[in-house]
């Protein structure tokens, strides 16, 4: 597939803060994650009731995909606190500078939304991130060196393709760069800002922390076939593209169970996400990932 855009890994500490607070921001997919809904309850009875108030009230909206576009653009990011402090000092005016070479609609306060902002990343940090484990920065930046070096071998659209576990960007709305970001807790989802000629994607690395015989990755994909919806829609997908509403319409069932089954598939690398700015136009299969699993179980059987 044709691409006309760069791509670049980066990965940041900085980073998995942001990511670490969307994951307990956003409830209704805390079921849905790796960590669970168990670390969301077991975290929040650390957090002080004022930054616990702080988060119930912020929207993942366009507040939070500035504040994402920001950090991307700090220059200093070699540490958290870095980061932090030059967030602090940023004058409202080089804020605007900053912002409006990607996006034309901004808060209507900019002082307040730095200062609301800061407050959460700074006592986010102190409350919660910075007692996270080490290992989880150590093994992300292990696999950004790992993706740079992979980069240098494969066409544009096949490593994004294998990175991302499936996702294809299309150069529609006059995407110049792709941003590929490894994330750990919001595993196994992903997030995507499209700012025109800019995108940045949030994608789950497939790492773990914990000691575990059997690969999550492996188990997750042998899951996401114990449905015989979900065998139904793999297969309607052999013949090429569709969309969600076609998918949807030959399954015969609801869109929201639809839409399950679509993301239980997608996250175990089994469906191939075409993509343009923020939003997936098709999907199709991805034997890919089928072998893969075949590989997985037949390493660990043996």
């Amino acid at each position: 597939m044709a691409v006309e855009y760069v791509v670049e890994v980066q990965f940041e500490p900085v980073y998995e803060l942001v990511s670490s607070i969307h994951t307990f921001i956003c409830k209704k997919s805390n079921k849905k994650m790796d960590l669970g809904t168990s670390w969301s309850a077991e975290v929040a009875g650390k957090l002080s009731p004022e930054l616990l108030s702080a988060l119930e009230e912020t929207e993942l909206g366009n507040d939070w995909k500035l504040l994402n576009l920001l950090i991307y653009q700090c220059p200093v990011k070699d540490s958290v606190d870095t980061a932090l402090e030059w967030l602090e000092r940023l004058p409202v005016g080089e804020m605007y500078e900053t912002l409006a070479e990607y996006v034309s609609v901004f808060p209507v306060q900019m002082d307040q939304f730095r200062s609301r902002m800061h407050f959460l990343l700074s006592e986010w940090n102190r409350q919660y991130f910075r007692g996270t484990s080490p290992e989880i920065i150590g093994k992300l930046r292990q696999h950004t060196e790992e993706q740079r070096l992979e980069a240098d071998k494969r066409a544009v659209s096949d490593f994004v393709n294998r990175t991302t576990n499936g996702f294809y960007f299309l150069p529609g709305d006059g995407l110049r760069k792709l941003v590929l970001i490894p994330q750990f807790h919001f595993q196994p989802a992903n997030i995507i800002y499209s700012f025109g000629p800019l995108t940045i994607c949030h994608y789950a690395a497939r790492i773990s922390v914990a000691d575990e015989e059997i690969s999550p990755s492996m188990y997750r994909t042998l899951r996401s076939l114990g449905e015989k919806s979900r065998l139904k829609i793999l297969q309607s997908l052999g013949g090429g593209r569709k969309t969600f509403t076609e998918i949807a319409r030959q399954a015969g069932i609801s869109k929201g169970i639809v839409h399950d089954h679509i993301f239980s598939l997608r996250c175990a690398g089994l469906l191939h996400a075409y993509i343009e700015g923020e939003n997936v136009i098709a999907y199709s299969l991805r034997l890919e990932g089928i072998r893969r699993m075949n590989e997985q179980l037949f390493e660990y059987l043996q």
